[in-house]
Order: C-alpha cells, then structure tokens, then sequence
C-alpha cells in the first residue's frame, strides 16, 4: 500500500503535469462520510483497472454518521459505526484519513492535502457533505454549547449527558428529535426547543401531538413556538433566553439547527455553486472531469440532506466515470430523490415516507386536484396512520407508533403500485391496508421482498450472497450493503440468518435464562421428590432437625419466603407505574429471577418437599404453578431474538396471562395458612 501511495501521489508541484507515466485512471474522492466510502467502493467495482484514493477529513477512519444518534443513545456501540470501503486484498484504493484536502488545481488536475501532498487525478468525486448552521443568537459561542455531527460530538455529548443535570437542545428537526430522546437519562432535565412544529411542520396537526406525546413519554420536555432570543452566561452557558421573556437554567445547550452544504472547495477553484454544488444528470459540475455527490451536491435546485439521496447519485455518477467512450452506462441518470424520513429514537416508531406534503397544506380527502388524505388513529396505544393518495396509487403515509405494514407500504409507494378503495375503508377503520392474517416471516417472503428500503436490497439478494458463505451480519452488509444505513432492517437480516441481531437482544438475557432453568428444576424436584420424612426418634441430623422441625428456623424460612414474595412483587411495579422509573426495566428484570429462584430454594427449605394437604396444598401448587409460568416468561424473554422459528412472543403473551391470574389468587391462601399457623 505503501508503494502504491508513493506512486499516487508523487511529491511534484501543483502544477507541473505529473500524469505522464501512469497508464492507468486514477480518482479520486474527497470526503470518507457514508456517501463518499459507497463512491469508492462502486467505482473500485466498476472499474477493474482504476486507482481510487479516498481523502478524510476526520481523525477516524470512515464510520457510518447515520448512526450516531443510536450510538449516543447506547443502542449501537462504537464498532457497530465502523463503516470500511470493501475491496479485495490486493486493493487499489489508497485511503489517506486525517489529511483534508485544502485545495483543487483544475489546469493540473491535482488535489492537494493539509500537507501540501499533490495527488493528481482523471476524475474527481467531491463528497464534502455538510456542516452545522448555528443560528445568529448572542451568545452561541459561549463554552459548553455543542453541535451533533460528527463523532467527536457524539463522544462530546456522551460525556455531557453524565456530566450534566440541564440540558438544553435548539432545534426540532429528525436530528434534534433524536438527540434530545438520547440525551435523556433518569438523572437529567431535557428540553427540546422549537422555534415552531416538529419536523419543520411536516406533519399535521394531529399527528404532531402524537408524537409530541411520545416524546414526553420518554422524559422529553417540550417548548414550542417561543424562539431562543440569546444565550447567557460568563465564559459557558448558564441560561437560554426566549422572545417570551421567560429564562431556562441550562448545564449545557446543544444545537441542531440545520446544516449546510460544504462548498469551500469548490467555490474557491471556480466551479458553479448555488446552495450547492450545481450538478447536472450525471452528478457532473461545470467542469467535465469533477463530479460532486451527497449533501453537498446540489441537482435541480435541490439540496437532499439525507444519504439514501447520496447514494442514488452515487449509482449514476460511478456508472457515468467508469463508462468509456465507446461504453453504455450500467445506470440510469439521476432524476432526484424521495426524501423518507425515519427518526431513530428508542421506542419511537416514527417514519415519513414517500411525498409527503407540508402538514395542513395537505389536500383533505375527498377533495379535487390535490391528494387524498387517509388516516386511522388509536389514542390508547399512541398510534397514528395517514396515507397521502393521489390517482388512486399511494404517494406518501406517515406513522407514529408501530406498523407492521409500513415495510409493504414503502414498497408499493415505490413501485407506484394502486390501491383499492375498499383496502383504504379498511385502512381507515382498523388501521392497516391488507387482510389481517398471520404475518408472514422473512423467509416466506418471495425473493423480490425489499429487506433493506435504504439500499433497496431484496431477500434474493441477501440468499444468494449467504449461499456464497456470507453468513453473518457484518459479511452481508459489506457484500450487499443492506443495514447500512438506518440499520431499521438488521433484525430481518438476522432472521433470515438465524441468529439474534446483537443490539436487539435483552440485557442480562444469559442470565435470565439461566435462572429460569435453574428455577425449572428447583420446581420440577418439590414436585416429584419424596417428602422428608417425619422422624420421631433423634437419629436425624441435627441440621434437617432445626430447618424443618424447629419452631424458630421454621418461622425464619417462612417469613424469608413472605419477604421474597412481596419483594418479587415489588419488583414488577417498575412497568406498570412511571414513578418508579430507577434503572434499567432489564436490570429489574434480572433481580425479578433471581428473588424468584432464591424463593424456591427457600420454600424447600420450608417444606421440606412437603405438599401439605387441603388449602395449604392448593398454597402449594398455586405457588408452584405461578413460579413454573414465571420461569417459562424469563426462557421466553431471554431467547425470543435467537429461536426466530418458535413464535415465541405469543407463547410469552399466553404465560404471563397465565402468571398474573395464578399471582392474584396468593395473597388470600397465604393469608389463610399464615392465620392456621398462628391459630392452632
């Protein structure tokens, strides 16, 4: 590599000509974001002779920005963001990180780096991205102000949300949303501000307060409609200011205001700019020989600030550099974009699909020349629907809460597939678009199934490349890209592997599931081993004597048994109130196994494998019965993402019905038995 580096880029001025003695093309890529490393791959894919030289910015080698607001939150850890350009062992690709390009000479048709490193290229791909707008408020320079970009932020902000007890994010958009939910802890205030709707207004009215809802579910104060007018404090920030007059005590603001494309490079060396990078068709600029893709490209006046855009380009732009003269694309030209929305937020299903218009500029149904609005609702469940149809094909559908059709909907709103009038009835009165019936897994999907929206990834695709020994989630996406973008589909992927998607999995599962064994056993013994026997002589052990004869250890063992049990109980309050909203809901599910197996150690202690007779049989087995059925929820909890065949959500379902009734019926029996003991 080291070699072919050298070669690359020999060490000559700007601008003298340097191409002379290679005989190979030569691209070159500025900017190692997600768009910019799927550049380098097509093009190293494209073409069998190429050199490609991928320049970043950044300290860190490529990482998939998308995710970061997942990584801020905990759901993703750090090499779950590594995002590599794929290629072969004996790669042509020269990747020069931390070495940002300061510079294009056109007439040379050279690059130079921060270093003052020549590199010269025969095609040029800018993939700059963006940057952060700040909005021009006194006092956004002050210390402990942060923006949320890059992963130097997100490391920022994972020491600001320990560190701080108010926060305060400016911004509504799908970023600030996403920050503000993962900067949330139980230990901190969050308020969201919003100079006006969510989401820029996209959604309506109705569908606003569904989410708002949500949001404040999670902890997440809202303040809406009031504009910061100033940011206070000596050398950091200490209080945000409003138009209404009113102050908010911060820790630290963090600001996710927009963003706007990095055009320096190209403004400086002459080429056309507007907002962007003017492209045209191809992804072409003003000058043949450079292309420019992603957020900082701009194509029939419009800026996409989203990568499956970037990604779009990317196909037709590689195809058009690696076509020679006598050659026919291998793509269509680009034609624009939609520009689906999918908020990433822990326990928020939140998506705007498709074209969706500006909130209540939305057409209502029924009217002429415009589309049609469908929605359905369910306030008890936090769900809202709204399809957007226009000659009788679905153009767009937003949702608030889960949807297990919302994969299908996209799909058709793709293919401009048409719609019935009778499945929008029934859209609008149960909520979903086909006939409800067992949904079908992964793998009975047919072939043409979209797995990966983002990358539009088929369930064929995903096959055939695991019949190729592809056969875990990392191989799949290098070798087809899918879940490498919003990751939404990686849970499908594992399915389809047959193996848990390791950031689906519930915390403590090993232990919960072994506990619940444990349990198992402990039950399946006091049910099937021969009682001790009753001595009347002092040939028995002294130990056995004074645990199931003694008045005192009796006593003991049975209110440490009453203590296990009401604790246990305890313990399963934390989901059903908000109050009790300590720890992890996984962390108190692990201590809800764990009191419950040392309860079953102690009621053999207690009983001395004794059923007893009467009510305090009908103790017995009703306690039995409830700690069986518990035991049975924690196996199911804890293998519900590795045993994808079993249904194993249903069973779970039908067990804990089972567990809560058996529950209801202990406190009067041991109310009785503890009442006969005392009484006779």
């Amino acid at each position: 590599m080291a070699e072919l580096q050298d070669r690359l880029a020999p060490s000559q001025p700007a601008s003298s000509d340097i191409r002379s003695d290679v005989d190979y093309p030569i691209y070159v890529v500025v900017g190692s974001g997600p768009v910019g490393v799927r550049c380098a791959q097509k093009l190293l894919r494209h073409s069998e002779e190429a050199q490609v030289v991928l320049f970043g910015a950044e300290a860190e080698a490529p990482y998939n920005r998308v995710k970061l607001s997942q990584y801020l939150s905990d759901h993703l850890t750090r090499a779950d963001l590594d995002n590599p350009v794929v290629s072969q062992p004996e790669s042509r690709l020269a990747e020069r990180i931390n070495q940002p390009v300061t510079a294009i000479d056109l007439a040379a048709k050279t690059v130079i780096d921060a270093t003052g490193r020549v590199q010269p290229y025969n095609k040029l791909v800018l993939a700059t991205g963006s940057t952060p707008t700040l909005p021009e408020i006194p006092g956004i320079t002050l210390e402990h102000v942060h923006t949320f970009r890059s992963l130097h932020d997100t490391e920022t902000l994972i020491r600001l949300r320990e560190d701080n007890r108010r926060i305060c994010v400016i911004g509504s958009g799908a970023l600030g949303l996403e920050a503000a939910a993962a900067l949330k802890t139980q230990n901190n205030r969050v308020v969201l501000q919003s100079r006006a709707r969510l989401l820029g207004g996209l959604l309506e009215e109705e569908a606003e307060e569904y989410l708002q809802s949500s949001l404040a579910a999670l902890g997440v104060e809202l303040r809406i409609g009031d504009p910061v007018t100033a940011l206070a404090g000596g050398t950091a920030v200490q209080e945000v200011r409003f138009a209404s007059g009113e102050t908010l005590a911060v820790d630290a603001v963090v600001v996710c205001t927009g963003i706007q494309p990095e055009i320096t490079l190209a403004r400086a060396c002459g080429l056309a700019t507007g907002r962007g990078i003017l492209v045209s068709e191809w992804l072409q600029t003003s000058n043949p020989d450079i292309y420019a893709v992603g957020e900082c490209a701009e194509f029939a006046q419009q800026v996409y600030q989203f990568v499956r855009p970037g990604y779009e380009q990317v196909e037709s732009c590689a195809a058009h550099i690696c076509s020679g003269p006598n050659l026919q694309p291998v793509a269509n030209p680009y034609a624009g974009s939609l520009t689906d929305i999918q908020l990433k937020i822990a326990h928020i299903s939140c998506a705007l699909i498709g074209a969706v218009q500006h909130g209540d500029q939305a057409v209502e149904a029924g009217t002429d020349g415009g589309a049609q609005r469908y929605s359905y609702r369910n306030r008890f469940k936090g769900i809202y629907r709204q399809l957007l149809v226009e000659n009788d094909r679905i153009v767009g559908a937003v949702h608030i809460g889960s949807w297990d059709e919302a994969n299908r909907v996209r799909q058709v709103i793709n293919e401009q597939g048409a719609v019935t009038a009778r499945a929008l009835q029934q859209f609008e009165e149960h909520g979903h678009l086909w006939q409800q019936q067992t949904p079908l897994g992964i793998k009975e999907q047919p072939d043409s199934y979209l797995v990966c929206q983002c990358n539009a990834v088929s369930k064929g695709e995903l096959c055939r490349a695991i019949s190729q020994g592809k056969r875990n989630l990392m191989d799949l996406q290098q070798a087809t890209n899918a879940g490498s973008v919003c990751g939404s589909c990686r849970p499908l992927i594992a399915e389809l592997l047959d193996m848990p998607a390791t950031n689906l999995v519930m915390r403590h599962a090993r232990g919960i599931f072994v506990t619940s064994v444990i349990s198992l056993i402990l039950i399946a013994l006091a049910l099937t081993m021969p009682p001790a026997p009753v001595s009347e002589t002092v040939q028995t052990d002294w130990y056995w004597q004074s645990l199931w004869y003694g008045s005192f250890w009796k006593q003991v063992s049975g209110y440490s048994l009453l203590g296990f049990c009401l604790l246990t109980a305890s313990l399963s309050l934390r989901k059903r109130w908000r109050s009790l909203s300590y720890g992890h809901v996984d962390h108190w599910r692990y201590v809800h196994s764990v009191i419950g197996c040392g309860a079953l150690v102690v009621l053999v202690v207690h009983t001395g494998f004794r059923l007893g007779e009467n009510l305090n049989l009908a103790l017995m087995l009703v306690f039995l019965a409830a700690t069986t059925t518990g035991a049975l929820v924690g196996v199911f909890m804890a293998r519900n993402h590795h045993w994808t065949d079993l249904k194993l959500r249903e069973h779970r379902k039908w067990w804990s019905r089972v567990h809560y009734i058996l529950l209801w019926t202990l406190p009067a029996l041991l109310a009785y038995h503890i009442m006969a003991v005392y009484y006779f």
